[in-house]
């Protein structure tokens, strides 16, 4: 049974957001009935929400690192629908946002308007949580639905309740940090997920299901992003729990060094081949991936304007740090195919989207994932990730001969003789592009 709203209550848009209040028991206890809302039948919350107010619920759960596709699925939409709510053509329905709430309550729950409150409303809900005390049937229900809300139960334990606020301000204090937009959205989307799963009450009990997670990468991922907030945030709202929360458990190395399985090029192409079926954005990282070895951050953060067919490579503009590379060289299979297969495509996804991109791939990083997950699984290759097609690419460079200070700077590494090649020695991207074109793998037809 979920907790609904108190009678008697009046909604005030010109209050700002609205939210339910979470200890208020429903009609029924002032009744005496325990008649259940009919499944399939909006709240009648819903209902009393401005379309401005629905749609902040909305961009809400974007501002929390959930994609259009993920609040699409939850909905029961498109994702161009999601698309019309956030650029303001449109606005939620009530059983959307019902099924939003069904999929995903606590997170919702953040995002629920604020109502105004009053003493009235408080002692018409206390009066109410009273007379459902007197049975023991509904005196359960009480305590049951009172011990959800508050961490730990009735009883104080070790526990810290995660708030919007606490991401919003987890999201800021590391950009004051300097840290990149696309590490704050690994962190939020790590971070949030767990959340989710455990109530958005973090304790050395919750805190525990990090190693239940199933995919050992995930689990490593999860956990450091647990760490990195209970440090940051958790620290300065409760800093007597922030220390038992975070020796409660241990960040986990997701696999020891060098124990990975390099595929051939038949498992490389067999997976292409599947991602192609599922969407031509999937199979053109793929293939670009497995061809150059280039990163996956770096291919996803190319410009659409840094793309040259015309001279087979791909401007990528990562020219600081240790990790720079600023372009890769293209096969001749892989501009055939971005020129006749993904870039019209490309124009029919943002056509569907109504928005222009800027991005050489506008897809979510989450929904590329999805699909190549989805490919490698048709394929039998659920072992083959993303992340072993640069160790392919080297792999298959080294045994034809490439030498290493080559293979280094074609996936973009740092060695010590890059100023040497770059400012000393003449034609150095035509020196380069040669070693490519004659031994880089194909794996577009």
């Amino acid at each position: 049974m979920r907790i609904k709203w108190c009678p008697g209550r009046d909604l005030n848009p010109g209050h700002g957001l609205e939210r339910p209040i979470v200890f208020e028991i429903s009609e029924m206890f002032l009744n005496g009935a325990n008649q259940k809302q009919t499944m399939g039948t909006p709240n009648s919350y819903w209902l009393r929400l401005t379309d401005d107010q629905r749609r902040g619920i909305v961009a809400c759960l974007r501002d929390l690192g959930l994609s259009l596709s993920d609040i699409a699925r939850a909905a029961g939409v498109n994702p161009s629908t999601v698309h019309a709510w956030l650029s303001g053509r449109a606005a939620p329905q009530a059983d959307k946002l019902e099924n939003l709430y069904r999929a995903m309550p606590d997170t919702v729950e953040r995002c629920l308007p604020e109502p105004p409150v009053s003493e009235l409303d408080v002692m018409r809900c206390l009066d109410a949580i009273a007379k459902a005390l007197r049975t023991k049937v509904l005196r359960d229900v009480v305590i049951g639905e009172l011990s959800k809300l508050l961490p730990g139960g009735l009883k104080r334990e070790i526990a810290y309740r995660v708030e919007r606020d606490d991401v919003e301000l987890f999201k800021a204090k590391l950009a004051a940090e300097g840290v990149s937009r696309d590490t704050i959205s690994y962190y939020v989307r790590y971070l949030v997920k767990f959340l989710d799963e455990v109530g958005w009450a973090l304790s050395p009990e919750t805190l525990q299901r990090v190693y239940t997670i199933k995919q050992p990468r995930v689990m490593g991922k999860t956990a450091v992003a647990l760490k990195r907030f209970i440090d940051t945030v958790v620290t300065v709202k409760d800093p007597q729990v922030a220390p038992l929360l975070y020796d409660a458990f241990k960040t986990v190395q997701s696999k020891p060094r060098n124990s990975f399985r390099v595929p051939t090029l038949e498992d490389v192409k067999r997976v292409w081949e599947e991602a192609h079926r599922i969407s031509p954005c999937a199979a053109a990282v793929w293939g670009i991936m497995a061809e150059t070895g280039v990163r996956l951050d770096h291919l996803l953060r190319a410009r659409l304007d840094g793309l040259q067919l015309d001279r087979k490579r791909l401007l990528l503009g990562e020219t600081e740090g240790p990790k720079r590379q600023p372009l890769i060289f293209l096969t001749d299979g892989a501009v055939k195919y971005l020129r006749e297969v993904y870039l019209p495509w490309r124009e029919r996804f943002e056509h569907m989207l109504g928005q222009k991109s800027d991005r050489l791939f506008p897809c979510e990083e989450l929904t590329i994932y999805s699909w190549l997950k989805e490919a490698r699984e048709r394929a039998g290759l659920p072992w083959l990730e993303p992340r072993l097609l640069r160790k392919f690419n080297a792999q298959w460079l080294l045994d034809r001969g490439v030498d290493p200070t080559d293979i280094d700077l074609l996936q973009g590494r740092s060695v010590r003789e890059r100023v040497l090649f770059e400012h000393y020695i003449a034609d150095y991207e035509r020196r380069l592009r040669q070693v490519f074109e004659q031994h880089a793998p194909r794996v577009f037809p």
